[in-house]
């Protein structure tokens, strides 16, 4: 059981690598914490994957002009081969500058697939870490069992599975930027033996889309499929769809070239024509036909001073995108939404995944800043609307009802916005130097509404589960530029501290590790490897890599962080006493038993005269010192030690707390081995009831606690019910930690013991 002390109530940081090997990558696009993960992960990780269902089409199917050879060329690998389509090659990538319109090419054929009756997956690839729960998810999905990842690479069981399905299937990876996040190397990319490979049958397919379309980088056997800017012509189309009356065919024409062709481009200028036109009082400097936007447009762009190269475009392109939206935005301010910009910007520096926006954006927060003028509630909500209708994000707003009006209104409300605006909008920030102003921002914010949450209650879990990786985003975004900002590095830090202390509680191990190794990182660059924060949470990643089933390498990082820690903090320091408790519970569980107890009553004394009787962790240290007495059948000490923490502990804590859970486990531990059968089982229901309801069935401590009643049953003589219960336990386990996970294997073992 989790029976260690509550986390510490300053920002954590921790050392070493998150689980079997966290690898770190500087890449175009930022900084990556990618980590190759073994079989007894696999489950927790496809756990927190996104969707990987096709989205619904972003363009309508005669609106997505100018691509009509391109389907032609790519119709081969969704199944049904048309006259002039190209079926030799089964994978393609789409790629082009940002913005070119290759989500819309690949939705698009994704959509013609599922009409011909394909399967179609899609994962989408802005974050690898991302991209790969999601391939995980798919393998889970398409019935790969927890076993079957047991000494073999992911990628192996997941093509196993797709080239053994009798249907024709199309695979389609949005936005992989990075060629190398698909393999664990460039070579395992060329040699097709990782994520990417060719499907065994011509019938199926996979279809990439990504800015980077240099061909050593991917494979060839991979066939390139450049999607370039639309001819003026074909832009003016579209310009002409969305604004039909801002002028003639020529005009629209010279707006389309001097926007260069790019679809995101020309749908800003085209949404923009189309709000001036309906603008009740326009002004003297509107722009209302496609002639007097491409003045102004000729006019700005030259003014614009930026990187060479950014986003994965040139500088010509990432100066058309930034202006056309710079020019929708002082519309919108024209027309009262002088909101609209500072929004916008505040929002890019969240995470890609849909942002909880009335949760995130608080009108009292904002008013105290000079960013915001006057933000009151209505004017931020009309201006999000004004940023929607021009195309910069995208809302999804859920319908409030009586008996959920909260959490529809505040939580299941959700934005998204275009990747490129997102990315370009964060460096054009960096490059006018307000990014870090827009952060601080931010930093309060998300300090506010965390603040709120509690990472230990379970009922607030789902909030949780949509806020999480917005808490990390902005610190990945800082390490991507080197910001150290301390007081804003602070900030975020204990944000993101208390959403991994979530993942860990929630059971979600392997996220944490990963968490804990990007705050880790922060931390040392910005406070130093032996400050608090960092010995902190090099505690806490220690902690999640026990959990997570690693528990040799945890023992190591504990053994070199507590001489570190107290070379560096003393001896009495809290943090110090924090990682000796964690490195007793963590020789304890590995076995060493004797040595585990003389650390554990060494700490006791020492956590009495420094922390206090009452305190957490002497409660803690107090209760893994009877487990070690209970597990050499010293049960009469043990259980005096357990009904005094119990009573401690219920002073300032409710009886659905996990260490309430935990304290009480024991009990029943120490009644099922003392032989009051009856009695245990009983406190094992009772247990069960609590934690089930509470953190649900899946959940670790919940199936340790049913393992425990499972063990009562066949002490009892009832075996088969007790077999049932450790057939299901099983199942559970391998579900949410994976086949190899001691937890797993424990229950595997009960299973095969024909003594018991």
């Amino acid at each position: 059981m989790r029976i260690e002390g509550n986390r510490d109530e300053e920002p954590h940081v921790q050392s070493a690598h998150a689980l079997d090997r966290a690898q770190q990558a500087a890449q175009q696009s930022g900084i990556q914490y990618n980590i190759f993960i073994g079989a007894a992960q696999a489950r927790s990780v496809a756990a927190i994957a996104p969707p990987i269902a096709v989205p619904q089409l972003k363009i309508a199917s005669h609106a997505l002009r100018g691509r009509a050879e391109l389907l032609e060329y790519a119709s081969g690998i969704i199944g049904t081969p048309q006259p002039g389509g190209v079926s030799e090659s089964r994978v393609t990538v789409l790629y082009g500058l940002g913005g070119v319109g290759k989500t819309a090419l690949a939705l698009e054929i994704a959509h013609r697939a599922i009409r011909h009756h394909v399967k179609v997956w899609w994962i989408p690839a802005d974050e690898a870490e991302g991209m790969r729960s999601a391939l995980y998810a798919l393998a889970f999905s398409l019935g790969a069992r927890d076993e079957d990842f047991d000494h073999a690479h992911p990628s192996d069981v997941l093509w196993r599975y797709l080239d053994s399905l009798d249907h024709s299937w199309l695979l389609v990876i949005d936005n992989a930027d990075d060629p190398a996040a698909l393999g664990s190397s460039s070579r395992g990319v060329q040699e097709g033996t990782e994520w990417l490979r060719p499907p065994a049958a011509h019938r199926n397919g996979v279809i990439i889309s990504s800015r980077n379309g240099r061909p050593e980088r991917w494979a060839s056997w991979i066939r390139m499929c450049h999607v370039p800017p639309l001819a003026p012509d074909v832009g003016a189309q579209i310009l002409v769809d969305l604004a039909p009356h801002a002028g003639g065919e020529q005009e629209a024409i010279s707006l389309s070239a001097a926007l260069g062709g790019l679809p995101l481009a020309l749908e800003l200028a085209g949404r923009y024509l189309a709000a001036a036109a309906t603008d009740p009082f326009p002004g003297e400097n509107a722009l209302e036909s496609f002639t007097a936007y491409r003045v102004n447009f000729d006019r700005r762009v030259g003014h614009l001073d930026m990187p060479a190269e950014g986003a994965g475009q040139s500088a010509s392109s990432r100066r058309a995108l930034t202006t056309t939206w710079e020019i929708s935005l002082d519309l919108l301010e024209r027309q009262g939404h002088d909101l609209a910009r500072p929004l916008l910007r505040l929002l890019s520096c969240c995470g890609v995944s849909p942002v909880p926006y009335r949760a995130i954006i608080r009108p009292e927060v904002l008013a105290g800043t000079t960013l915001f003028p006057e933000p009151t509630a209505q004017r931020i909500g009309s201006s999000l609307r004004a940023l929607e209708g021009l195309g910069l994000i995208s809302l999804e707003i859920s319908p409030r009802t009586p008996e959920h009006a909260e959490d529809a209104g505040e939580w299941n409300s959700r934005l998204t916005m275009h990747p490129l605006v997102r990315t370009v909008t964060r460096q054009n920030m960096y490059g006018q130097g307000v990014l870090q102003l827009y952060l601080a921002v931010l930093a309060t914010t998300t300090d506010s509404v965390t603040g709120e949450l509690d990472p230990d209650d379970a009922h607030h879990w789902p909030r949780w589960s949509i806020l999480a990786s917005h808490c990390t985003a902005p610190l990945e975004l800082m390490a991507e530029l080197d910001i150290h900002d301390t007081v804003i590095v602070s900030a975020f830090l204990r944000v993101a501290e208390r959403s991994t202390w979530y993942r860990y509680m929630a059971g979600q191990y392997m996220q944490a590790s990963i968490d804990y190794q990007l705050l880790l990182d922060v931390a040392q660059r910005a406070m130093g490897a032996g400050s608090s924060e960092a010995l902190s949470i090099s505690n806490n990643l220690a902690r999640a890599i026990r959990d997570g089933g690693d528990n040799t390498r945890a023992q190591a990082m504990l053994r070199a962080l507590v001489a570190t820690a107290d070379a560096s903090l003393g001896s009495d320091h809290p943090t110090v006493l924090s990682i000796r408790l964690n490195l007793g519970r963590t020789l304890r569980e590995g076995g060493q038993v004797a040595v585990a107890e003389s650390e554990l009553r060494a700490l006791l004394d020492d956590d009495r005269r420094v922390l206090g009787e009452l305190h957490s962790d002497t409660i803690a240290t107090a209760l893994n010192l009877g487990v070690c007495l209970r597990l050499r059948s010293d049960f009469d000490e043990a259980e005096a030690i357990y009904r005094q923490v119990l009573s401690d502990w219920r002073q300032a804590h409710s009886e659905a707390e996990l260490t309430t859970l935990d304290i009480r486990f024991e009990l029943a531990e120490t009644m099922h081995q003392r032989g009051d059968l009856a009695q245990a089982e009983s406190e094992l229901r009772d247990l069960l009831a609590i934690a089930s309801g509470v953190y649900g069935e899946a959940h670790p401590n919940t199936l340790i606690i049913r393992h425990g009643l499972a063990a009562v049953l066949r002490s009892s003589g009832r075996l088969e019910a007790a077999n049932v219960e450790f057939r299901e336990v099983l199942r559970l386990k391998r579900a949410k930690l994976g086949a190899e996970h001691p937890l797993s294997r424990a229950t595997e073992a009960a299973l095969e013991d024909r003594t018991a």
